[in-house]
């Protein structure tokens, strides 16, 4: 998929495909859905796939706990839609990550004209923010590893790894600072290599055809 579909062609067919998803009122069109993302599982590798299914299944059980609340007041079933569309939604963008790397999504976000500024900001942050909570794990871990017994003091504890996690921080922005500079980043993103689009993105919005017509008949004509 990487090879042959283009990174502005499937992130167009992702957000419409979504949706869709968050449209339907149904669960006849979401397990429509559903045999999709299944058959995309099906390509990758097991542990792609357990990271995948780990984070899709963190967000139905939070989302479960967010509707309790209105199913014990009695609003319906319908509410238990919302962690089945959430599972989708997750899932859908976690394979997205997986089958496009993260700089061909920045060229498909310029492509449909997202400001420079917000790109910008998705691009570093996310990326420092999955270090930085790496480190923290890892920080954790050390502290546990050398501590003997119950420690009683875990604020100053606490206090001293966001401590360390701020002065890494900066020392992370500096050097990025100092790359983008040497490298003659003027904070401009290109569009010529999303912009082109392949021949391959056909078969996409075939798909998606193929999904609005469900949509339509499951959802719209009853």
């Amino acid at each position: 998929m990487r090879h042959h579909f283009s990174a502005a062609g499937t992130l167009g067919f992702l957000l419409g495909w979504l949706l869709l998803c968050v449209a339907a009122h149904t669960t006849a069109f979401l397990f429509c859905q559903l045999a999709l993302v299944l058959v995309m599982l099906c390509f990758l590798r097991g542990r792609a796939i357990r990271q995948i299914l780990q984070g899709a299944m963190a967000a139905v059980l939070f989302s479960l706990l967010l509707i309790l609340p209105a199913l014990w007041l009695g609003s319906g079933t319908m509410v238990l839609l919302i962690p089945f569309k959430t599972f989708l939604t997750v899932a859908s963008l976690a394979l997205l990550r997986q089958y496009l790397p993260w700089n061909k999504l920045t060229q498909a976000l310029r492509f449909f004209r997202v400001p420079q500024e917000v790109i910008f900001i998705l691009d570093t942050t996310l990326r420092y923010v999955a270090l930085l909570g790496e480190m923290a794990g890892d920080m954790l871990i050390a502290l546990k590893l050398r501590s003997v017994g119950r420690n009683q003091r875990k604020q100053q504890a606490l206090g001293s790894i966001l401590g360390r996690l701020l002065l890494r921080s900066r020392e992370m922005s500096q050097a990025m600072y100092e790359a983008m500079v040497c490298r003659g980043f003027t904070g401009e993103y290109s569009r010529a290599e999303a912009g082109k689009l392949q021949r391959a993105d056909v078969l996409l919005w075939l798909v998606y055809l193929i999904y609005f017509y469900l949509f339509w008949q499951l959802e719209v004509s009853f």
